[in-house]
């Protein structure tokens, strides 16, 4: 992927070429749309968006990167350092599902359409592995300050906050409700506090 423009302007540009990019691949999936669809919803010209991106996958790689952000700014207590309550973390993700209509994961989305390329396989599970390791560091802070059992693991429990938002999120998306996401997201924040799944 080609470095970040060194002016203001640029940054812009390119910016929101991938916005316009992450918006059309998340409603229509990655091999759904094309350069000319981008051109269309951005605004730029064609030399501009070759100017920033050499091919169709150098900007898949970029919205993979957007699409992570997106998340992490919507759930601003894994940024936090004196975050150490999940439940502000859950509140935050079920906020985000409702503002969002039901709408698929912004990164979750997209798994299953990179399996045949690489590069954004590999683009994919690392944003991934960030994302479980920043729950990760939540937890770990929880069980700092006593709010988190003694006994938790948190790369375990990061990778088991993560499962279960996905998951509700997909059944959340299908019945168009928060529901699942809620029910799933308590259940394995129970485990982490009491040992027991909330009833």
């Amino acid at each position: 992927m080609k470095p970040l423009p060194a002016t203001e302007r640029g940054r812009r540009t390119r910016a929101a070429i991938v916005a316009a990019a992450a918006e059309l691949m998340h409603q229509h999936g990655l091999a759904g749309v094309s350069m000319d669809g981008v051109l269309a919803a951005s605004g730029a010209g064609k030399s501009q968006l070759y100017h920033y991106f050499d091919s169709r996958r150098d900007l898949a790689v970029a919205v993979l990167h957007h699409q992570f952000e997106r998340v992490m700014a919507a759930q601003p207590a894994l940024r936090d350092p004196a975050c150490d309550g999940l439940e502000v973390w859950r509140d935050q993700v079920l906020t985000t599902l409702l503002e969002h209509g039901y709408a698929m994961c912004p990164l979750g989305a997209f798994v299953g359409q990179v399996d045949d390329e690489p590069e954004l396989s590999t683009t994919l599970a690392e944003l991934f592995d960030r994302w479980q390791a920043a729950l990760a560091e939540m937890v770990d802070r929880a069980r700092g300050h006593g709010r988190v059992r003694q006994d938790v693991d948190p790369g375990d429990a990061g990778r088991m906050l993560l499962a279960a938002l996905e998951g509700g999120t997909m059944l959340a998306h299908v019945h168009r409700q928060a529901t699942p996401l809620r029910q799933s997201l308590d259940a394995a924040i129970a485990l982490l506090t009491t040992g027991r799944a909330a009833g």
